[in-house]
């Protein structure tokens, strides 16, 4: 039986110092789907690597695993790439990578995720953004094929990347119906509005704030709550001006039991964001019956579709507008909920692992 090894190190950081990132969170979404699929025309390896000796084992799979108990470092990782250490540790026939870059020494038995070309498209000097432009593109056209979540990303990858159309296959993430779902529990509290995955740069939070500052002059009961981990000092200090401190509230990063109330209980999500991959925090909110603001960029139409409300990235004004509609109830949270379920519906994690399992089918027949 032919055997797909998923390398599964982006995972791994839950197990260390309990945060995840995106891109390790819909690794272990998918992983925990496909291990859920039951029999598979093919085996599959979970890889990890680290000097603490924290594998794939504590992911409770089913699956096999194999570690290798050297440093995640670039400069290892290069040094493994020139040897068939990792070959002859976990003898694949295919190597998927779903973290958008590795130094691999047989790409043509490589499947590479790459969730976005937001390197090229909006790079960012504090992302190291110039490095990913360098290396990236030499691996996505050597490997033997590349996922993606949106066919947005897609078009960007063939555009920035030039490779060509037949090797990129879309596979849109889901969300976790266990936990993003509507509770129709007593709500507790005052009314808010809710933004999440805050940051600056292309997550536009700041122009949300601003919009926020201009509706909080008509003395609204709304208010907004951040949920930013790491805000810089400078964000913070103006969410902390005395016109906006009791009426911003700002929390770390949050679990997902705890989003999922966030969300629930929220009037709105505004998720302005310049550039999405995908944009899981609109699927998110809309699952649990909640409306989504956000932007007709990207990704962001493709998961919102006729259920998100559209505003320009940069219009505070309009930003505002949609704030004191919901405040006065000309807009209501009850009236969205339907079809952001029924858009929410479309996707899920299931149906992305049924896609990656064809995916790597097709890739290990062909």
């Amino acid at each position: 039986m032919k055997r797909v090894v998923i390398d599964i190190n982006s995972v791994l950081p839950l197990y260390k110092y309990g945060w995840i990132s995106g891109i390790g969170r819909t690794t272990k979404e998918l992983v925990e789907a496909l291990d859920k699929m039951g029999p598979l025309p093919f085996e599959i390896m979970l890889y990890s690597q680290n000097t603490k000796g924290i594998s794939g084992r504590r992911m409770e799979t089913h699956f096999r695993t194999r570690h290798l108990m050297l440093p995640h470092r670039d400069w290892m990782n290069r040094a493994i790439g020139l040897t068939h250490l990792r070959e002859v540790l976990t003898k694949y026939d295919l190597l998927h990578v779903p973290h958008n870059f590795e130094w691999v020494r047989n790409p043509e038995r490589t499947l590479v995720t790459i969730h976005d070309a937001m390197f090229f498209a909006k790079p960012d000097e504090v992302f190291d953004h110039a490095y990913a432009q360098k290396v990236y593109p030499t691996l996505a056209r050597r490997a033997r094929g590349i996922i993606t979540c949106s066919q947005s990303s897609k078009n960007d990858i063939m555009r920035y990347m030039e490779v060509p159309e037949e090797k990129i296959h879309v596979c849109p993430w889901g969300y976790r119906e266990d936990l993003f779902h509507p509770n129709k529990g007593k709500k507790t509290g005052y009314p808010y509005f809710l933004s999440v995955s805050c940051s600056t740069g292309r997550k536009n939070t700041m122009t949300l704030v601003r919009a926020y500052e201009q509706f909080v002059k008509q003395n609204p009961s709304h208010e907004l709550v951040l949920v930013w981990p790491e805000i810089p000092q400078e964000a913070l200090d103006y969410c902390n001006q005395g016109h906006l401190r009791n009426h911003i509230y700002i929390t770390d990063d949050v679990n997902d039991e705890r989003l999922s109330v966030l969300y629930n209980e929220a009037t709105a999500t505004f998720f302005p964001s310049r550039y999405e991959g995908f944009g899981l925090p609109v699927l998110e909110s809309m699952a649990c019956g909640t409306p989504v603001v956000t932007c007709r960029n990207s990704s962001l139409p493709e998961v919102g579709g006729d259920a998100a409300i559209y505003v320009e990235p940069d219009d505070v004004d309009g930003m505002c507008r949609l704030m004191e509609e919901f405040e006065q109830g000309t807009r209501r949270k009850e009236d969205y909920e339907a079809r952001c379920l029924a858009q929410a519906s479309k996707f899920s994690w299931q149906r992305c692992a049924e896609q990656t399992v064809e995916v790597y089918r097709e890739l290990l027949e062909g």
